[in-house]
């Protein structure tokens, strides 16, 4: 039997249960360029992956973001920082999360095929919205029966897997294969195969804000300023900008009720 990519054991850890904490922190980091690597390798999809979700969130359409396990955990992580950080926009994002006890997610199994089409259903997915799915394994039937009902549904869709050849990199419109590799815990996919995860999340999210708008300069101008340290860092986003002190930015403010865009425009 062929063992998976994320399965198989890798070569230079089979020492790892003897290490002392040091140690085991340095293997850490001796494979962490490994995981960068995979990330930089598919640059060309995530920036596809981008397009395609700014496109749909900046049109008003949804972008659903499906996982299982750790996977779900990231996306419903990703989504919940969205709204945050670019305004309304962000509402136009949802995590559908199985096996967790978030607030945004599906309490059930991975092996459940029939909550995500219930979930997509509820959400009325369709052309013009985007739905990207997430696994290591390429394999969980959550990640999978959802991202088929959003392409029957005329989603465009996108699956991100950390083994290649699986269905869940065939199953969308487009596959993104995170080529991780073994993981120095053997089969411990919460390690490289999720940080790579999180990593391709956030150049998908941030460079679909970007095409979206929801950036200028290096600032995110669309930023809830909902309690005191994000109202001081509004305070630097509009003096920056507009090239003005300090009190003129909170006077700005104040009287936009604290929405960056508004105060920019004075």
């Amino acid at each position: 039997m062929t063992v998976p990519e994320t399965e198989r054991t890798h070569p230079d850890s089979r020492a790892l249960g003897s290490l002392d904490p040091l140690a085991v922190v340095e293997l850490m980091d001796a494979v962490e360029p490994a995981t960068l690597a995979a990330v930089a390798a598919v640059r060309p999809a995530l920036a596809a992956a981008a397009e395609r979700v700014g496109a749909a969130a900046a049109a008003g359409g949804r972008v659903a973001l499906l996982g299982a396990g750790t996977s779900g955990r990231i996306v419903a992580a990703e989504v919940s920082e969205l709204a945050p950080t670019f305004g309304d926009i962000g509402t136009r994002f949802t995590a559908l999360v199985a096996g967790g006890g978030l607030a945004s997610s599906i309490t059930t199994s991975e092996d459940d095929v029939e909550a995500p089409l219930a979930r997509l259903a509820e959400l009325e997915v369709g052309p013009g919205d985007a739905v990207l799915a997430l696994a290591a394994s390429g394999t969980t039937p959550f990640a999978l029966a959802g991202i088929r009902a959003a392409r029957a549904a005329g989603a465009w869709t996108c699956g991100i897997a950390n083994n290649g050849a699986t269905p869940l990199l065939s199953a969308g419109d487009l596959g993104i294969h995170l080529a991780t590799g073994p993981e120095i815990l053997t089969g411990s996919t919460r390690l490289q195969a999720a940080t790579a995860q999180k990593l391709a999340l956030n150049r998908i999210t941030v460079a679909a804000m970007v095409l979206a708008g929801r950036v200028e300069a290096n600032h995110m101008v669309d930023m809830r300023a909902s309690f005191e340290k994000l109202r001081r860092r509004a305070v630097r986003i509009v003096a920056d900008l507009a090239a003005v002190d300090e009190a003129e930015a909170t006077a700005r403010l104040e009287r936009s009720d604290w929405a960056i865009r508004r105060a920019l425009d004075g």
